[in-house]
């Protein structure tokens, strides 16, 4: 019986759609990135302002569009879309080998994001107003400033797509 159970490997939950096309510009996707472990890595300012320079270098290289972001302490919310011919999994995976590799500059150690994100793809256009409201709140549910403005890790650098 415990060999059995030795024996035993939990399968993760895929959380990708299987026949979903992620490189399709004409979707937009809310991402959750999660910190590895419950650590608060963003606590570090200058790792902070590194995620988000990297955000804005995948803008200007036309790689997605970013509508709205929030980094809190132990993870990051997006709204965005790819850019033609991008696949957004593969976009995301380049994002959190480089921030990992720039988090090492700032004194971490091993990995900075769990394995995957969660992501939701956004059906309705209506929908995009309140998620943008809702990733820019998460700081004042946290109590961590009296209003989404005073959160200087949050943005909406592109155009909505209404």
């Amino acid at each position: 019986m415990i060999q059995k159970m030795n024996e035993y490997k939990p399968q993760r939950k895929r959380l990708r759609l299987s026949h979903f096309d992620y490189a399709s510009p004409n979707h937009v996707y809310f991402l959750t990135l999660c910190a590895d472990s419950r650590k608060s890595p963003f606590n570090n300012q200058a790792l902070a302002e590194g995620i988000i320079g990297s955000l804005n270098y995948q803008r200007e290289r036309k790689r997605i569009k970013v509508y709205c972001y929030c980094l809190m302490p132990d993870h990051l919310h997006l709204l965005l879309s790819p850019y033609t011919g991008i696949d957004i999994t593969e976009a995301i995976q380049r994002f959190k080998t480089f921030t990992t590799n720039l988090s090492w500059k700032f004194g971490c150690e091993g990995k900075l994001w769990q394995r995957s994100y969660y992501d939701h793809v956004i059906r309705k256009r209506e929908e995009l107003l309140e998620v943008c409201e809702y990733i820019l709140a998460n700081p004042v549910r946290k109590e961590l400033v009296g209003k989404p403005g005073d959160w200087r890790y949050s943005a909406m650098p592109d155009n909505l797509p209404l």
